[in-house]
């Protein structure tokens, strides 16, 4: 009689660490919305399962999916202009990189590994950068910042660096967590950076993400969620050191840190304030992620009572936003249409297509939300920037009352 081996998946970071699983959130589907229920009806889908490493307190994905997968047309979903608020973030992380680059007719070079719309390149090129993107799915920006359409590795790193020269910033926000193998990209961004110059990503941070309960922002784009003490570890492996940690409150709660050779910049006091607060949350301790995972079916319970509860007089819930999170909380708590008439939505790349996996409508959110036969709820489902949505809504005539699903879903009154 044979038996089938139990899964074992090694550490992202270290390599030869076992991965301890914590969480199960089912099978999930990638960020591609079908466009028609044909289309639907072949969605691949993943087991999303997240582990944690106990000796660096990396957590991933037990089976993450390649990025030559999820990342591989012109149609990606996200656009990182589109909301002004983080238009507004990307101006002031514009702005911080200029202070450290003097005022001089050039202020220095800037790659950005996943570009995406390119809003930064041209926040940094009117701020006189050179500028470059690297990005599978990227294309020219508004202003004209050239894209390498590739995605970035220790291969493209040194045809950057042939073609281009060194570079005093590699700048990533919110991709250093896509990549698929983080070691190759690592050994990208140490061929291409200058000697005196800074790694600066941008990644949501694993504390708040623990702490509110944001399993939300587990989906099958992140194949990793940091921590600073696991990205000293994995920096250390690749001859840099973090120098710099600034908490932003960008997808309910980020980290902007900054990585350079060892010796170049001078350590600040941020790096030894949040490792203090990490070493006493203790997050290589197993416990604390078992925690975690009660709290995430609790609120799946939680929040499917609820929603019944509002439902129960014939009331109608509608999502507000169809952002990453939005589909493994819809995914994760069984919630499909019949639960969500449709979700409104700003994004024309999301508009007339349906929500992977639960295959819910995405409509035009201020003709619907702002109609004349507009629900009851508003689910909100991009609940960590919920000033802006229930501002935009409101402003677009919706007169319902909003539901926010995380930390613990409730109903707000925003009067």
């Amino acid at each position: 009689m044979s038996v089938t081996p139990e899964r074992t998946t090694l550490c992202q970071t270290c390599e030869d660490v076992e991965v301890t699983e914590f969480l199960s959130l089912g099978m999930q589907p990638a960020f591609a919305f079908p466009a028609d229920a044909q289309e639907a009806a072949t969605e691949p889908m993943w087991p999303l399962d997240l582990g944690v490493c106990t000796q660096c307190s990396l957590v991933q994905a037990m089976e993450p999916v390649s990025e030559r997968i999820l990342f591989n047309g012109d149609d990606y979903h996200h656009l990182a202009g589109l909301t002004a608020g983080y238009r507004g973030h990307l101006r002031g992380l514009a702005d911080e990189l200029a202070a450290l680059h003097g005022a001089g007719e050039r202020r220095g070079s800037v790659v950005e590994i996943g570009s995406n719309d390119g809003s930064l390149l041209d926040e940094l090129a009117e701020r006189r950068f050179d500028v470059l993107g690297v990005d599978p799915c990227g294309s020219e920006s508004a202003a004209g910042s050239p894209v390498v359409r590739d995605y970035f590795s220790s291969q493209v790193g040194k045809e950057v660096l042939a073609t281009y020269g060194p570079a005093d910033v590699v700048v990533t926000l919110n991709a250093f967590a896509h990549v698929t193998d983080l070691h190759d990209v690592l050994k990208g961004v140490t061929a291409v950076l200058d000697d005196e110059g800074m790694f600066v990503s941008e990644s949501h941070y694993l504390v708040p993400l623990l702490e509110g309960v944001q399993y939300d922002f587990a989906y099958h784009e992140h194949s990793r969620y940091y921590s600073v003490t696991a990205l000293q570890a994995v920096f250390a492996m690749h001859g840099l050191e973090v120098f710099r940690v600034d908490e932003v409150d960008t997808h309910g709660g980020s980290i902007r840190v900054f990585a350079g050779y060892p010796g170049v910049h001078g350590i600040e006091d941020s790096v030894g304030e949040l490792r203090r607060v990490e070493d006493a949350l203790d997050l290589t301790d197993l416990a604390v992620y078992e925690e975690f995972a009660r709290r995430v079916a609790r609120q799946r319970e939680d929040l499917r009572a609820l929603l019944r509860e509002l439902t129960a007089d014939g009331s109608r819930v509608a999502g507000a936003s169809a952002p990453g999170r939005a589909i493994t909380v819809l995914n994760y708590c069984d919630l499909g249409p019949d639960d969500l008439e449709y979700i409104g939505e700003i994004s024309p790349r999301k508009i007339g297509r349906l929500l992977p996996g639960t295959h819910i409508p995405v409509v035009d959110q201020k003709a619907v939300l702002g109609g004349p036969d507009q629900p009851e709820y508003a689910l909100l489902l991009s609940w960590h920037i919920a000033d802006e949505v229930i501002d935009r809504l409101r402003s677009e005539g919706f007169r319902g009352t909003f539901v926010v699903p995380l930390p613990e879903p409730r109903v707000v009154d925003d009067a």
